[in-house]
This record gives C-alpha cells, sequence and structure tokens, in this order.
C-alpha cells in the first residue's frame, strides 16, 4: 500500500478492516481500532468470527464477501463487540464487505467497512442545535407564560398596597411580594442572557474532578430532601483531558445531575461512567482525527415517555410543576458550544440516561 493511499485510509472516520482470503485480520485503520477498543498490532491474525464474536449478522455479512466472492451491504446492523461493555447496550452501525480480488480475478479476501449510526458531521451538530420552528413557537410561549404570572403578581400587590384601608403591616408583604416576583423575571432574564452569549473560551482541564464535586454537590442536595439514593461512579482516573470550559461544562452535568434526582421519588440510583466514545469521531484534516470522551448519567427513577423524550430539549417545556424547562436547553448548548453531543434515552418506568460526548484534548494520546 503506497503512503497516499495508506494516508487516506488512516484519515478517514469510517473503520476499514482487510481480511485475507483465510478470513484473517490483515490490516484496520485507527477508526477501526477506536471502535474494537483495541491496537492493529494486537488484534492482527484474528479470524472474523472471532472479531464480529456475539454479532451474527456482521458474521454473515464478512462471510458473504469472502466465501462468496459477493458484495454486500447491511444497514443498522447490531455489534456486540468483545471489547465493549456487556452492560452496553449494542453498537448500531452500517456494514459493507466487498470481495479481493488478485490480478487473475482470484480470491483473495474482503474489505469490511464500519460506520456507527450514531456518527454526526459538525455540520449535523449545527443543524440539531438550531432552533425550529416548533421550538421557537415554544420559546416565545414560554416567555410569555413565566413572565406573565410574576406580572400579575406584581400588579396585584401595587393595586393592594394603594388602597386606603391597608395597613403598614399588610403594604410592606405587598412589597415583599413585588421584591420576590420582580427577583423571579430578572433570573428568567440573566438565564436568557446566558443562552445569548458568546461561549467562553475553551481549553484543556480534567473531567474526572468536575464530575468528583458535581457528584458531592448532589449529596448535599439528596440529604436535603430525605432521599435515599446511591451513587455509583465508574471513571478511569488515567483518561485523557477534555476541551471546553470547564464551568459552563459543571453547570451542564449538575442540572442533568438534579433531573435525575428529581427523576428519583425516594430510594434509587445514580450511575456516573466516563469512557472514550466511539461512536462519534470527527476528522480535521491532514489525517488529525478528534476523538471523544463520552459521559453517561443514568437514573433508575420515573422515565420519560417518548414524547416527552422527544420534546426535552424544546425552551420552556416542563413536566415539572416548578420547572422553568431551560435546564437541559443550556445544558445541551454548553455542550454543543464545546463541540459535542448531548442526547437522552428515556423509558416510562425505568429511568433515563443522558450522555455527554465532549472533544478530547488534541494535544495528548487518548486512552485505549
Amino acid at each position: 500500500m503506497s503512503d497516499l493511499h495508506r494516508n487516506a485510509i488512516e484519515s478517514i472516520n469510517t473503520g476499514i478492516l482487510v481480511f485475507d482470503g483465510d478470513g484473517k485480520l490483515a490490516y484496520m485503520n485507527p477508526a477501526a481500532e477506536e471502535i474494537f477498543q483495541g491496537s492493529a498490532q494486537i488484534l492482527k491474525g484474528k479470524h472474523y468470527r472471532t472479531l464480529f464474536r456475539g454479532s451474527p449478522s456482521a458474521v454473515r455479512i464478512a462471510r458473504k464477501a469472502i466465501a462468496e466472492n459477493a458484495a454486500v451491504t447491511g444497514f443498522d446492523v447490531e455489534l456486540r463487540l468483545p471489547r465493549r461493555g456487556a452492560e452496553l447496550p449494542p453498537l448500531s452501525a452500517i456494514i459493507g464487505a466487498s470481495p479481493l480480488s488478485g490480478p487473475e480475478g482470484e480470491p483473495q479476501g474482503a474489505v469490511v467497512s464500519i460506520k456507527p449510526a450514531d456518527f454526526l458531521t459538525m455540520a449535523e451538530q449545527d443543524e440539531m442545535a438550531a432552533l425550529s420552528a416548533e421550538e421557537m413557537q415554544m420559546l416565545a410561549y414560554g416567555i410569555a407564560h413565566e413572565i406573565r404570572n410574576p406580572l400579575g403578581g406584581i400588579l396585584g400587590a401595587a393595586q393592594w398596597i394603594l388602597r386606603r384601608e391597608t395597613s403598614d403591616e399588610e403594604r410592606r408583604e405587598g412589597v415583599r411580594l413585588i421584591q420576590r416576583e420582580a427577583e423571579r423575571i430578572n433570573g428568567l432574564v440573566e438565564k436568557m442572557l446566558e443562552m445569548g452569549k458568546s461561549p467562553r473560551s475553551a481549553r484543556p482541564f480534567p473531567l474526572l474532578p468536575l464530575l468528583l464535586e458535581a457528584e458531592e454537590l448532589l449529596k448535599s442536595e439528596v440529604r436535603a430532601k430525605g432521599k435515599e439514593i446511591s451513587f455509583e461512579r465508574r471513571v478511569d482516573p488515567s483518561l485523557p483531558n477534555v476541551i471546553g470550559h470547564p464551568d459552563t461544562i459543571f453547570r451542564a452535568i449538575v442540572n442533568i445531575l438534579k433531573n435525575s434526582v428529581e427523576a428519583i421519588e425516594r430510594k434509587g440510583t445514580i450511575r456516573i461512567d466516563a469512557r472514550m466514545n466511539v461512536n462519534f469521531r470527527v476528522s480535521r484534516g491532514r489525517g488529525r482525527k478528534l476523538s471523544f470522551l463520552e459521559i453517561a448519567i443514568t437514573d433508575d427513577g420515573a422515565g420519560m415517555s417518548e414524547e416527552d423524550t422527544r420534546k426535552a430539549f424544546l425552551p420552556f417545556y416542563t413536566t415539572k410543576p416548578k420547572g422553568t424547562g431551560l435546564g437541559l436547553v443550556m445544558a445541551r448548548q454548553a455542550v454543543t458550544r464545546n463541540g459535542g453531543k448531548l442526547e437522552i434515552k428515556s423509558v416510562r418506568g425505568a429511568g433515563t440516561t443522558v450522555r455527554i460526548s465532549l472533544p478530547v484534548d488534541p494535544g495528548k494520546k487518548a486512552a485505549r
């Protein structure tokens, strides 16, 4: 393989595997290394049945290309890879396989490409983050609703104060009510202004101390609410630094953890996992690849319906009696502005998982 061809294959975001005529791995590019969470040097020589153990659809695709000399593509193929944690859901991917032929047309193996279905380009991220017509309508309605309620209280208190028969104590109570409602409006305006501000300068920072601080903060809140919630944390301390602004990412994580605490009525568990994300990878050109670290926050609380999950990122949409519906919106904005992504998977009665993918500091090699 020429240097040009090798550089091209090693720069793309799709996993590429080359198998010889016996079905043994001869080559895999860096994207495939991330998907399989192993180096080419260690995996070289492994049979495709071993690499795809537990994934019968992937085995059939590879066999058809190698044994039957036929090209085949599979969509939404579930990969249960040996090195991928058993507790994680299978990796959904598009897998294509094409036979390799020798000078005389004789079969010599196959090339297999793997593209995780969850892969997003930067342009697709921007599209997801943009306000849709439905979001704009919800935003306008939410602002009007959130301001109208305290304004009604302020108007009523002012009318009460102006009544001649009102006592001095009642007037003082009316002033206090006006102050409280004015603070509510001011808090809403501050949140809206925060959403409109330019993103703060990104820099490398370690994730573990930030997760520890957020966890301790929420443990205090759990004790104050009288709930019995245990926190399970599985974070490798050797994970590389991520890129972003630690304050905004911290607030995003705290918002998500608060939602998890509120979703658990009395007793439950919140699990915090962090690992390299093999589903999300961006090429920066000239062979430079940007890897991502994923934080998964999972609770066994009430969960959400499909409709609530779909609308979770709409501004001012909330199922909480006292919620503003801005927490998740601001959390997603904090993550996407730093070049990452945030997604939610929830099942009514079975809990919720929020996954945050953040770019890894390119100055340090990602841990395998």
